[in-house]
């Protein structure tokens, strides 16, 4: 009976849903000073949410947009979905091969190199 209860409350904290976050009247700053924090606090869910709503709110913002993109690449990495954190890359690196100077390199360079890193990490071993 104990071990029931215990699955039922384990299986209850894991499906709860991820609050939102509020964005409204931060600054572009401030949005990627509060996801930084969430990062090194380790709710990197909550900073990938600050990321994604920075996206959402300020799409034509491609500079931002393009850190936030690799920021939550990365954050995937460290939470070891390495799929997920390719699939995001590949996105990233696609809107550099149709950039017309707008986008920073530091990004894509930090995107590629995070690419190489994974792809290293996932070779069989021999």
């Amino acid at each position: 009976m104990i071990l029931l209860c215990l699955s039922a409350a384990l299986l209850a904290v894991s499906c709860r849903s991820v609050p939102p976050v509020s964005t409204e009247g931060l600054s572009a700053a401030e949005i990627f000073q509060r996801a930084q924090d969430a990062a090194e606090k380790g709710d990197s869910a909550a900073a990938i949410r600050y990321y994604e709503v920075y996206k959402q709110v300020r799409p034509d913002d491609r500079e931002r947009g393009a850190w936030a993109s690799y920021e939550i690449a990365f954050l995937y990495f460290k939470m070891n979905k390495d799929d997920k954190a390719l699939d995001l890359i590949d996105v990233l690196l696609a809107e550099y091969s149709v950039d017309n100077g707008e986008l920073p390199s530091g990004p894509r360079i930090l995107a590629d190199k995070l690419k190489a890193r994974i792809q290293a990490k996932n070779l069989p071993k021999s």
